[in-house]
């Protein structure tokens, strides 16, 4: 089992009205999540509490770093489409994301120790160690080390 998904959040911003925003998280160089609660999302409860480990339900999107996720034979949505957690996401029609709402903490945990034993077994992740929060900030590409030369002889 991977670490407690909830032990990556970190807070991006702040607001009253607006809510709160946890940076998303880089899971490899190809998978971006973000797992998002607060009184603007479809959490539950939805409203912003101070500590991650008391919601119960979350808001959760998936995309890829370089392709639409959904893209056929390089969106990792591939793969990942029929796990058991993957019911009930979607994406809407030319996004380049899946979402759910109102997705269980404990279902959320399953899907985070998947993708992270996803991206080991397809070599895009070496270890828990390269997994990191993703400051809103900064070029998504600084993520992780890519494949760099001969990646499409592998």
């Amino acid at each position: 089992m991977a670490i407690d998904f909830r032990d990556y959040l970190e807070e991006a911003t702040r607001h009253e009205q607006f809510g709160r925003f946890f940076k998303e998280i880089g899971i490899g160089f190809k998978i971006v999540a973000s797992i998002q609660a607060s009184n603007v999302h479809a959490s539950k409860p939805a409203e912003t509490l101070d500590d991650p480990k008391e919601y119960e339900e979350w808001e959760v999107t998936l995309r890829q770093v370089n392709k639409p996720i959904e893209t056929y034979k390089v969106g990792v949505w591939t793969d990942l489409k029929t796990r058991d957690w993957a019911q009930g996401f979607e994406g809407a029609e030319y996004a380049r994301y899946v979402s759910r709402d109102n997705m269980p903490t404990e279902e959320v945990q399953k899907m985070f120790d998947e993708l992270v034993e996803f991206a080991k077994e397809t070599n895009h992740l070496d270890s828990e160690d390269d997994i990191s929060a993703i400051d809103p900030d900064e070029p998504i590409k600084k993520i992780g080390k890519g494949c760099g030369a001969g990646c499409a002889s592998k």
